[in-house]
């Protein structure tokens, strides 16, 4: 049965007393054999990890600082292990882009994010998901890619994650800290271990991250993808930012100086009601046409046009990573560059970062990027993570230990005689074996 508890969570002497979890709801509840029939309905390499544990799915509400420093309503989700006998490390996950308020991880039991929350969970990890300012719960448009935004939310939802799972609900985390995310989450991810290693390195560690396929230079080279003139196989993207950065910097006076007059109404339709394919469907192809001529040309030729300054204020990787870090992307993105990763990755290597990579998974476009990025950034992070092991295993899922195949970290199905690779053994009983070079 779904529960509700209003709680109060005071913090005294810390640089995050005006925050605080407003409520949390135990939505959803998955046994080790659900689980597993979710790793058999997806196709769910075992590779992501042994299905040890029960899951247990939170709703939760908390406050956090919106651009203007004032408290809002914000809404995510946290992915509990049940019954675990140690104590585990914490994995926050970064959404991509989302329109609709029900596509947010806080509909625990019907998003997408679920899979990444009770997979992950199931392994031994506590998982937290924030929406992000203005989705699911929250009110207004969303803070679609603002990095400030992103990168508090998630760290506000790490930080009371961590104390509700200990004090409410009596699991303490290992400290060990892992964040990952895909798309607009690749952006989010960074902003937040950029955010956490400059300011938050007192109350947070991180272990490591693995940013994927994220727009990490808004600035260049992201813009200059829209500004080729082309099609655009996401053409909601580019209002969507227009009218998030409006609502934060004040990029305009009014929608018809910007705008043509046949999309002027467009901004109903990022009320959280429409999926992205419904707004797409309504748009040119090419998203710059929906601009009027010369509002677009004015852009062009002012370098210090507000849309230009707002977009360079959302770059992200402009700092040196102090943590281990895997940047995966697909060279053949069509929503988000590889050149967005590239120019992160030159960035961090002048600045003298050390441990990090970069892995091209190859010629797949962003949508086919997704699983293969996301599960190889998974399998990368439980390299690192201190997993205990399972005190009990469901007896519905106890087979004979057999090898059911090799495969690579990019899911890739491999025999065990070729020379200096990473090779993950699947067993039936759900657990593997890792044979890990760190290099691909």
């Amino acid at each position: 049965m779904k529960h509700i508890v209003c709680i109060l969570i005071l913090f005294t002497q810390t640089t995050y007393t005006l925050s605080q979890i407003i409520s949390y709801e135990l939505s959803e509840s998955w046994s080790q054999e659900q689980v597993s029939q979710l790793y058999a309905q997806y196709g769910i390499p075992e590779s992501t990890g042994s299905i040890n544990y029960a899951v247990d799915g939170y709703k939760i509400l908390y406050q956090t600082p919106d651009y203007n420093g004032e408290l809002v309503l914000c809404s995510g989700a946290m992915f509990l292990p049940a019954e675990i006998g140690c104590e585990p490390p914490i994995l926050s996950w970064q959404h991509g882009t989302e329109s609709n308020d029900n596509g947010a991880p806080s509909n625990v039991g019907n998003s997408y994010n679920d899979l990444i929350g009770v997979i992950a969970a199931a392994n031994g990890y506590i998982v937290t998901m924030s929406d992000f300012i203005g989705l699911g719960e929250g009110e207004g448009i969303h803070n679609y890619m603002h990095a400030e935004t992103e990168a508090s939310a998630t760290i506000d939802l790490i930080i009371y994650g961590k104390e509700l799972a200990a004090e409410l609900l009596g699991i303490s985390s290992n400290n060990q800290l892992f964040l990952f995310g895909y798309s607009q989450g690749g952006h989010a991810t960074m902003a937040a271990v950029k955010e956490i290693e400059e300011n938050y390195s007192d109350q947070l560690s991180i272990t490591a991250s693995s940013p994927m396929a994220g727009p990490y230079s808004m600035s260049e080279a992201q813009r200059l993808m829209l500004e080729n003139g082309g099609a655009y196989p996401n053409p909601g993207y580019l209002p969507y930012v227009l009218f998030s950065y409006n609502k934060i910097y004040n990029l305009y006076d009014d929608i018809n100086d910007v705008l043509k007059p046949q999309y002027n109404d467009l901004l109903s339709m990022y009320d959280g009601t429409y999926d992205m394919w419904q707004i797409n469907n309504v748009l040119p192809n090419n998203p710059i046409q929906i601009f009027r001529n010369d509002y677009y040309q004015e852009y062009l030729d002012n370098d210090n046009h507000p849309f230009k300054l707002a977009l360079d204020d959302n770059d992200v990787y402009q700092f040196t990573p102090q943590s281990p870090m895997r940047l995966l992307h697909c060279s053949g993105d069509d929503n988000v560059t590889y050149e967005n990763s590239q120019i992160a990755y030159d960035y961090f290597i002048k600045a003298g970062a050390e441990n990090i990579e970069l892995i091209d998974g190859g010629n797949f476009n962003h949508s086919d990027c997704a699983g293969i990025a996301i599960l190889a950034g998974k399998v990368w992070i439980d390299t690192m993570a201190d997993l205990c092991e399972p005190t009990n295993i469901d007896e519905n899922i106890k087979k004979k230990k057999e090898i059911i195949s090799h495969i690579d970290f990019l899911g890739r199905t491999v025999t065990t005689n070729i020379f200096n690779q990473n090779i993950i053994t699947l067993y039936s009983d759900g657990s593997v074996e890792k044979k890990i070079n760190l290099k691909f």
